[in-house]
C-alpha cells in the first residue's frame, strides 16, 4: 500500500467499507427486501457504534484520527435518516 494512503486509510477502514457494502447487497439478494435507506441507515449506524466501542479497533487506529471515521459513519447514517423518513 503507498505510504501516503496507508497514512490516511487502514485496513480497518478497507473491512467497513467491504462489510458495509455486504450487508447492502445481502439485503437486496433477500426475500424481503427492505428499502435502501433503511439498510444504510442499520449498516452505517452499526460500523459508527463499533468504531466508538471497540478499543482495540480505536487503539490501532490512533495515529488515523479514529473520531473521524465514527463521524463519517455517524453521517451516512444521518444521511440514510432523512432518506428513509422522506
Amino acid at each position: 500500500m503507498p505510504s501516503w494512503i496507508s497514512r490516511f486509510l487502514s485496513l480497518d477502514d478497507l473491512w467497513s467499507a467491504l462489510g458495509y457494502g455486504l450487508i447492502v447487497i445481502v439485503s437486496r439478494m433477500t426475500s424481503t427486501r427492505l428499502p435502501l435507506s433503511d439498510v444504510s441507515l442499520l449498516a452505517s449506524g452499526m460500523l459508527a457504534i463499533i468504531w466508538i466501542s471497540s478499543s482495540k479497533i480505536r487503539n490501532r487506529n490512533a495515529q488515523r484520527y479514529p473520531n473521524a471515521r465514527v463521524l463519517f459513519w455517524a453521517v451516512v447514517a444521518v444521511a440514510s435518516l432523512l432518506f428513509a423518513i422522506r
